[in-house]
């Protein structure tokens, strides 16, 4: 049986007290972990000492349940914890969390230690899919670390913003900016403070669920602006059944939160719509859109709406999927042909815009398209992303009519990764007039290949992540460990 061994190494500038105490507390491991995964602690007792055993359930693949436990072995803070599986799918796993203080903060070290079941078959499956998914885990973990800690900007004028959809990938990307600028930031969620992920502890939580309105005029109490970019899990797969919908969320959702906002005196409305809003678009999700533009218009608020194409990032669900491809597959599957034209967007430059557009007069009253600024072929972006991830996969089109063929069954599972609707969500064109947004409201915006270069090379992110290194002696000063995390 081989053993497998993964090592990350991660800087932050803070005192190596607050670092392990956030490392520390068993319910914060719910905000590192992929939202995907759908993390649930079940242990009540949370107190970290050794002998404590954690209970949690996670949902790894297409939303299946698996349950894992976990000992905390060693407990020496604020310096080390090491924690083993009791009970879980690996036949061993073992993992060392050491804390050093060095030169500006605190150096995070993880090595881990595990085997797999079922001999070779476990280590076939080790190559194709365990290793990069551990790999996504840990840079994800990173990404959300440094998003956690990240400074903070001083502001002698800020606002107070609350933002609708900021436990989503724009949203969030949105309040993160918007907190990193000096404002004050509330973030509405129904699921509450069980909803932070990778926001800083200094933005606020409001219960508040747009799908019925219960809490949001007290969630808007005291709001100068209001910024929607709602999402529902697992979009662009919609589940009527659970009320995951453009027409529910989107639509209605927006609607909600605009006459609570006029309730509330809220004085400013950003509103994040999609490129091909229409009043008679094809596609229902562009309906659902202008209906929540119709709303913003007449809310009587000085409002601005921001239609981005095809925003991609690390935590976007469509690039990404591609990408996730060639890391368990031998091709890339595309379900198209892949010419149709998009002008992908990157996150941050999403980001940039809304927060701007909250205090720019020259923003005030207007819609803006928002792309990349080239436009490409699905083809050749999706090629793009391969050769940034340094994956050497060939991408094979494949038949439309019959791909949503097979795509039927998935249905039936808890979380499908894919389904029609989302395929030609996915798969339609996006194009976008930057003329009148570049006109207003001067900026650079970011390459594809720029954009991608921040996240997706083996060696980008806040922390290095390797695999079945050769086991070194200790390092007590740190300064070998903290060269590698600042490389």
């Amino acid at each position: 049986m081989s053993q497998h061994t993964l090592h990350s190494t991660q800087f932050i500038a803070r005192p190596i007290d607050e670092v392990f105490g956030f490392f520390a507390r068993p319910q914060n491991l719910a905000r590192i972990t992929p939202s995907g995964m759908d993390f649930e602690l079940l242990t009540r007792d949370r107190s970290m000492r050794s002998g404590l055993m954690l209970d949690y359930r996670i949902r790894p693949l297409f939303g299946i349940p698996m349950r894992w436990r976990t000992e905390i072995e060693t407990y020496e803070a604020p310096h080390r914890f090491t924690d083993f599986q009791a009970r879980g799918p690996y036949r061993r796993w073992e993992h060392e969390h050491i804390f050093r203080s060095v030169s500006g903060g605190t150096l995070v070290e993880d090595q881990v230690v595990y085997e797999l079941p079922f001999g070779p078959l476990g280590e076939i499956a080790h190559r194709l899919i365990i290793r990069p998914e551990l790999q996504r885990i840990f840079r994800h973990r990173a990404r959300t670390i440094a998003a956690i800690f990240a400074p903070v900007e001083a502001n002698d004028r800020p606002l107070t913003v609350a933002v609708a959809g900021g436990t989503g990938f724009v949203g969030g990307a949105i309040a993160a900016e918007l907190h990193r600028r000096g404002h004050h930031v509330i973030v509405l969620s129904h699921r509450g403070e069980a909803a932070r992920g990778p926001l800083p502890g200094s933005i606020d939580i409001r219960d508040a669920d747009v799908a019925t309105g219960a809490g949001l005029d007290t969630a808007l109490a005291g709001v100068d602006a209001l910024a929607i970019a709602l999402a529902f899990p697992n979009s662009p797969i919609e589940s009527p059944r659970r009320g995951r919908t453009f027409m529910a969320v989107d639509a209605a959702g927006t609607e909600r939160l605009v006459a609570a906002a006029a309730r509330s005196n809220v004085s400013r409305l950003l509103y994040i719509s999609g490129a091909g809003a229409a009043p008679e678009a094809s596609r229902h999700w562009f309906r659902a859109k202008w209906r929540a533009e119709e709303a913003v218009r007449a809310s009587g608020i000085v409002a601005t709406i921001i239609r981005p194409t095809w925003v991609y990032g690390p935590r976007d669900v469509s690039l990404n999927r591609f990408v996730g491809f060639a890391r368990r597959l031998p091709v890339v599957p595309m379900t198209n042909l892949g010419r149709q034209l998009l002008a992908p967007v990157f996150i941050d430059d999403v980001a940039r815009l809304a927060a701007d557009s909250l205090v720019d007069r020259a923003a005030a009253g207007q819609v803006f398209e928002l792309g990349g600024p080239a436009a490409l072929s699905m083809r050749a972006i999706i090629a793009r992303a391969l050769r940034s991830a340094d994956l050497h996969r060939p991408i094979v089109p494949g038949p439309s009519a019959l791909i949503r063929l097979g795509l039927q069954p998935l249905r039936l599972l808890p979380e499908p990764p894919l389904t029609p609707d989302a395929m030609d969500f996915i798969n339609q064109p996006a194009t976008v007039d930057l003329a009148p947004l570049l006109a207003r409201m001067p900026r650079r915006l970011t390459p594809l290949d720029e954009g991608l270069a921040t996240y997706l090379p083996p060696d980008s992110g806040p922390a290095t992540v390797e695999f079945d290194r050769e086991a070194g002696p200790s390092d007590p000063s740190g300064r070998a460990a903290e060269a590698a995390a600042v490389r």
